[in-house]
Formats: structure tokens, sequence, C-alpha cells
């Protein structure tokens, strides 16, 4: 399941949301190659020493510091306006502002991305979930929920557009608001049920089905999480297997209290995954339901195996 902690305004807080930020840029700039003129990549390199330094130790950096990196981001738009580079820097502005809580500049920064670089889209999508968190930094959960609703739809295909909905939804269990939470993950159902049908690889396929999954639990349905673990069960890769096994199992036997296939299930998982770590918790549980325990192909050897001699063995002829 996916979890969020109660958010907390600490320096680990803010360099999670700037961190997050800069693992979507990175993979950008690969993406778009060397399309920037190197007076962009020059300055921006230089730019993002500074800002480096100080997400070493965001506590300790000096106003100054972070000045004088904002300024250097800054000479990236005014040299080289219009850039990948300069929307990356506008970005890193932003982030700068976050590290040093000042949170509506960095929202300022954030949304002149949007206005002024519409056209890098994952930049405008760095932007926005930057933006989100900065809302609950400061446990401001309406506008946090806003800003991920729309990151759901500008950005259905995304990783960060996928899990928004799941992410609202436990935004309202940490409020204690059970009824807004259950609408939120009906909601969620009903975008991953539209989604699918027309998810344009396969892997999106899986995805969106496990996070439909962790959905239906979280409402209760069991039977129809059931069923959409038991289609991941069959895929030969792209999932995690063992997970899909075990939550499968645990679900035959907590909820559904279908003792006889929560064994099957965990045999499986045993049986074809006995050096993975939830093979240990599946034999745990084989060994709770009074059920036999498979011996796994390393177990067997070992039993069959004769210890190796201490000391060498001589031949008839006393030789080695």
């Amino acid at each position: 399941m996916l979890r969020m902690s109660r958010t907390r305004t600490s320096d680990t807080n803010v360099r999670f949301c700037v961190v997050s930020c800069a693992s979507i840029l990175s993979a950008v700039v690969i993406l778009t190659g060397c399309s920037a003129n190197y007076n962009g990549e020059r300055l921006f390199w230089k730019a993002q020493q500074l800002q480096a330094a100080i997400i070493k130790d965001p506590a300790k950096a000096s106003p100054a510091q972070f000045a004088t990196a904002v300024n250097a981001f800054d000479q990236v738009i005014q040299k080289v306006p219009g850039t990948m580079w300069a929307a990356r820097a506008q970005v890193s502005i932003g982030s700068l502002y976050a590290m040093e809580r000042q949170y509506e500049k960095a929202r300022a920064a954030y949304a002149l991305v949007l206005q002024n670089y519409n056209q890098y889209k994952q930049f405008c999508l760095a932007a926005r979930l930057a933006t989100a968190r900065t809302y609950e930094l400061e446990q401001n959960g309406p506008e946090a929920i806003a800003v991920y609703k729309d990151i759901s739809e500008y950005y259905p295909w995304s990783v960060p557009g996928l899990e928004s909905p799941l992410h609202i939804a436990r935004m309202y269990e940490q409020r204690k608001d059970t009824e807004a939470a259950t609408q939120a993950y009906q909601r969620a159902v009903r975008m991953y049920t539209r989604l699918l049908p027309d998810a344009p690889t396969p892997e999106l396929t899986m995805q969106i089905k496990g996070y439909l999954t962790l959905a239906y639990q979280r409402l209760g349905q069991w039977e129809d999480a059931v069923n959409l673990l038991q289609e991941l069960a069959a895929v030969k890769s792209g999932v995690n297997k063992p997970l899909v096994l075990l939550t499968l199992a645990s679900i035959y036997q907590t909820k559904l209290k279908e003792t006889q296939k929560a064994q099957t299930v965990y045999t499986q998982l045993v049986q074809e995954f006995p050096t993975n770590p939830f093979a240990k918790a599946a034999k745990a549980q084989l060994e709770q339901l009074g059920a036999p325990v498979p011996e796994t192909a390393a177990e067997t050897s070992a039993v069959q195996t004769p210890a190796i001699p201490a000391t060498p063995v001589k031949g008839p002829a006393g030789g080695r």
C-alpha cells in the first residue's frame, strides 16, 4: 500500500520536495539531449553548483547563499529566455524559496513556469507537484488537494497523475474525514476504470490495475480486488508477483475467510519465490493455519548434502 506520513514543516520534508522535483527535471534533460545552447547549459551548471551546496544542509545556509543562487538562476532566464534551461532555472528558483520556507514566493515562481514555459510539459508537472507539496508543508489540505486534482486531470498518464487520486484520499483519511475519503477512493476507481481501456503501454496497464486494486481494498470491495490480483498474478513480467500473491492470499485468509484458497496461494508464493522476503511471511501464515509448509529446493539440498569433513580423507594408499 502507498503510505503518506503526516506532513511536518521539517528540513527533511522540504529537501524531499526539492529532490523529487530534481529527479523529474533530470529525466527531462536526458530526453531532450543537447537541444539547448551551450551558453544556457554553462550558466545553469554554475547556478546548480550554488544550489547543490544549499541542498546539503538548508538549515545552515545563509540568506546570502540563497539570494546568490536565486540570482544565478535568474541570469539563466535573462540570458537564454524561452529555452529549456530557462524553464529549468525557473523551477529551481521555486525550489530554493521552498527550502527557505518562503512558500508564497515559491508558488509564485512555480506559477511562472506554467505561464511562460507551458511547452515544457514535464517542467510544468514538476512545478504543479512542488506547489502542492508547499501547501502540504503548510498543512493547507484544501489547496493541496485542488492542485493534486489538476495534476490528475492534466497529466493522467504520469506517475504523479496516477497516484494523485489515492494521495487525495489518504489526505482525507489523515484528517479523519471518512466520508470524504470514501468518496475520493470512489472517484479514483472511476478514473482508473476509465483510463484502463486507453492505456498506451502494457506497463501502464499493469500500473493502473495496481492502483485500482489499492482503491478497491480501501473501499472493502474484496471480490473486485481479488479479480484484479488474479489478473496481475498471471502476468509473466512487469509486476511484483511475490507482493501480489501475498496480498491475494491475505485477502482470502482475513477478509473472505477462504482458508483453502489462502493456503494454495501462500504455497505458490513459497514454491515460486523461495528466497523472496515475502516467502518467509507466507511460511509463517501456513504454519499459523496448520497447513504443510513446502520445502524449498535450497532446504532439500541442505538436508541431502553430507557435511564436508573437517580434515582431508586419505585414500586407500595413504595419498591425498
